[in-house]
């Protein structure tokens, strides 16, 4: 028997973007980009993360706690996540 660990999204918010304050909604298992453009972001760890003509449609599966507001250009929604597991007989 083999087990599947998965990750699933409980909801999607609207960012509060800011470059000094960690989003009150957050911290965020990932984000999903709504409309193309430039996203900044800070890790749970702390480092900074810039991504330049993300795709819309993009889910970034990095966990960060705060969208900087400096330089965005993408239309950004923050996921949280619920961990599950499923089990399938091998």
């Amino acid at each position: 028997m083999s087990t599947i660990q998965a990750q699933t999204y409980e909801d999607a918010v609207a960012v509060s973007a800011s470059d000094t304050v960690d989003d009150p909604a957050g911290p965020f298992a990932g984000l999903l980009v709504t409309a193309t453009g430039n996203v900044s972001f800070l890790t749970i760890r702390g480092s900074t993360v810039t991504l330049t003509a993300v795709a819309a449609n993009t889910e970034i599966h990095i966990a960060c706690k705060r969208v900087k507001s400096t330089g965005l250009t993408a239309t950004v929604l923050g996921l949280s996540a619920m961990p599950y597991k499923a089990t399938k007989a091998s």
